[in-house]
């Protein structure tokens, strides 16, 4: 088992932490492979640098391949459990009117 670490020099996603599994979709044959759990992220005044555990035997990351990472399914649960919402909506008056979006957010609390 050995490290890698990875350089971007554009903003990273800031619910990025430590512990999460980075991957990457390889530009060569469209597959995704497992980099490993990130264990270090530190910023420079020009590039943000991850360092990730990987297996000697994995796959490494070529420079234009695409770069993301999954948070762990046991810590960050997702989905809805025990809570739902309704919406109802309804028209007034009779001209036509056309919907241009509907949307919602959620965030979860951990």
């Amino acid at each position: 088992m050995g490290n890698i670490t990875l350089g971007f020099t554009n903003n990273l996603n800031t619910s990025l932490s430590i512990g999460d599994i980075a991957y990457f979709k390889a530009v060569s044959d469209g597959n995704i492979y497992q980099i490993g759990p990130i264990t270090a992220i530190n910023f420079t005044l020009t590039t943000s640098l991850l360092t990730c555990s990987i297996p000697d035997n994995f796959l490494r990351p070529e420079l234009s391949d695409y770069i993301f990472f999954v948070k762990d399914s046991e810590i960050n649960t997702s989905g809805l459990t025990g809570y739902f919402a309704s919406v109802k909506m309804t028209l007034t008056g009779s001209e036509k009117k056309e919907l241009y979006a509907v949307s919602t957010e959620v965030a979860q609390s951990s």
